[in-house]
């Protein structure tokens, strides 16, 4: 492994602590926060291996979590169905072969989790969306998405189990709690 690709890594291990903290979060305006900070930092991590689109969809993921804080505001809802066909441009553009795709697939599955309304959907989803990144991180050597996308998994699904089970329960704010259920699927 090059100095470059040492930097790369310990730049990606950086980012997962952002993404894998994110799981511990009880509110969801949180949760994406962390989510967002982590992927800019997974989008340096992949400039530095040269991975141009995964560059473009980190910031596309970081720009859909901040817009789905609020799952009732219009605009940001907007802003992640908006993300859907910028993302098909910005593979087109930033075209590194048949793997991007795969990174497209994931960013498609990241988008149907930030639409969702209930953590228990948003994080199903979001475990879902862990396999194509883990195919991914596979492909371009990237021992950080690799490990995070397999923990980022069993995290979420740990929330899941003790959101069901009454162990743990997400927080919304007041003027949330009347329009939606935070464990609500």
């Amino acid at each position: 492994m090059t100095g470059t690709q040492m930097i790369a890594q310990l730049v990606g291990v950086v980012g997962i602590a952002l993404l894998l903290a994110s799981t511990l979060v009880r509110r969801r305006a949180m949760l994406l926060g962390l989510d967002a900070t982590g992927s800019l930092v997974m989008g340096i991590h992949w400039g530095i291996l040269g991975a141009t689109a995964a560059v473009a969809i980190s910031m596309v993921v970081a720009a859909m979590d901040i817009a789905g804080t609020d799952p009732r505001s219009t605009r940001g809802r907007a802003v992640i169905w908006a993300s859907i066909p910028v993302t098909g441009v910005l593979l087109v553009v930033f075209w590194n072969g048949p793997v991007d795709l795969i990174a497209g697939l994931g960013l498609l599955l990241i988008a149907l989790s930030r639409l969702s309304q209930g953590q228990v959907r948003l994080r199903a989803l979001a475990m879902v969306a862990s396999a194509p990144w883990i195919t991914y991180g596979v492909i371009l050597m990237s021992i950080p998405q690799v490990a995070f996308s397999m923990s980022y998994f069993v995290a979420m699904g740990v929330s899941i189990v003790r959101i069901r089970s009454g162990r743990w329960s997400p927080r919304t704010s007041a003027a949330d709690r009347a329009i939606l259920r935070a464990d609500g699927p």
